[in-house]
């Protein structure tokens, strides 16, 4: 408690301070320059809006108002680039990304903000994204519940049966559908829970408790390879849910690593091909990952919102191997049949390097 209050001290006293110093009676270094005509950044001569020493305004905003002017101009404008970058990386990403490296940079957003700014969104949607799976969560009933719950679904099943065949009998072709849809929800509860019943996963989701079961074992072995490894490991298992959440956050602070993993294979597929820089690579690297953590972001959204019809899954995964392909074709110059292969070559890349990742995350996240 007594951290708090100190805490809550010094903010106010930052506060106090803070607003001394923004009183009139203060000292205004950026007012002082202006009267001078000189730079409040380098203390250079200024003749007109800009400094030709460093850039900056002549005129410095010091008001409350400013503030959220700022944080608007950033939000709608980014420096004017992204609506013109966004639009580029996801209808023309080969000439958004061939342009950047040939230098034609001034209008666009560069790959590393870019790619910083989309992943911060993505671990941000992330934390309010929930998967709905259907038949629910059963990770944290034991197996005698939930083969209790499979009696009383059985007993559902038997009941919208005996509903449909009424309808069936009246000749409500509504409420047919609507009943033999529920019963295919029903159908799909009781499979998950009969797995769970036998002690098998009913879901993924159910990985925590089943984690969890197993870890209450006291002969439970781990063997790592070190002995202090080992007792993390085992200590991790005693709270699962605890270790996703550190994994969660290990792999926004290393997002950056997907970059250095993606770029062995696409070194390997243009190997031979001449004029190609491991620098093209890079950004090529990072505009791709920026769109695909834009699927990403709409992919959980549509799990949120449990919209699970085909079509929208179908068109977020031919998006992503037709934006390889047409990025791989205009950045580097390649003819249909060249980027085809390529494509192939560098989603099985891309698969492997997730793969790597994901081990990676998991590691840091167990010995943590």
């Amino acid at each position: 408690m007594s951290g708090e209050i100190e805490a809550l001290g010094g903010l106010v006293t930052a506060g106090l301070a803070a607003d001394a110093l923004d009183r009139p009676g203060g000292i205004d270094a950026a007012a002082s320059a202006a009267a001078h005509h000189r730079c409040a950044n380098c203390d250079a001569p200024v003749t007109g809006k800009f400094c030709a020493s460093c850039g900056q305004a002549a005129h410095v905003h010091r008001s409350l108002i400013h503030v959220g002017e700022e944080f608007l101009h950033g939000i709608t404008h980014f420096d004017g680039k992204t609506w013109q970058t966004l639009p580029m990386l996801l209808f023309r990403p080969g000439t958004l990304t061939r342009s950047y490296i040939e230098g034609k940079r001034a209008r666009y957003i560069a790959p590393v903000p870019l790619f910083l700014l989309v992943v911060f969104l993505m671990f941000f949607v992330f934390s309010f994204v929930s998967i709905k799976l259907p038949g629910g969560d059963f990770g944290d009933l034991t197996p005698a519940e939930a083969a209790a719950e499979k009696t009383k679904t059985d007993k559902a099943i038997a009941e919208a049966d005996r509903e449909i065949k009424a309808a069936e009998a009246k000749g409500d072709g509504a409420a047919v559908g609507t009943l033999q849809g529920s019963r295919t929800a029903l159908e799909v509860r009781r499979d998950l829970l009969a797995a769970r019943a036998k002690g098998e996963l009913a879901s993924p989701m159910d990985l925590p408790g089943a984690i969890r079961e197993a870890a209450s074992d006291e002969d439970l072995k781990v063997n790592l390879g070190d002995e202090t490894l080992n007792a993390k490991a085992r200590k991790a298992l005693k709270n699962p849910d605890l270790v996703f959440y550190k994994i969660q956050g290990k792999a926004y602070k290393f997002s950056f690593l997907l970059v250095p993993l993606s770029l062995p294979w696409l070194w390997l597929i243009f190997a031979w091909k001449r004029g190609v820089r491991m620098y093209d690579h890079a950004v090529f690297a990072l505009y791709s990952i920026s769109f695909m953590s834009l699927l990403f972001i709409i992919g959980s959204i549509a799990l949120t919102l449990d919209l699970t019809v085909g079509w929208l899954w179908t068109l977020l995964f031919g998006a992503s191997f037709t934006h390889l392909f047409f990025q791989l074709k205009g950045t580097y110059g390649l003819r249909k049949r060249s980027a085809a292969w390529r494509t192939i070559a560098m989603s099985f890349g891309a698969f492997m390097t997730l793969a790597i990742y994901g081990v990676l995350m998991i590691v840091l996240g167990v010995i943590d």
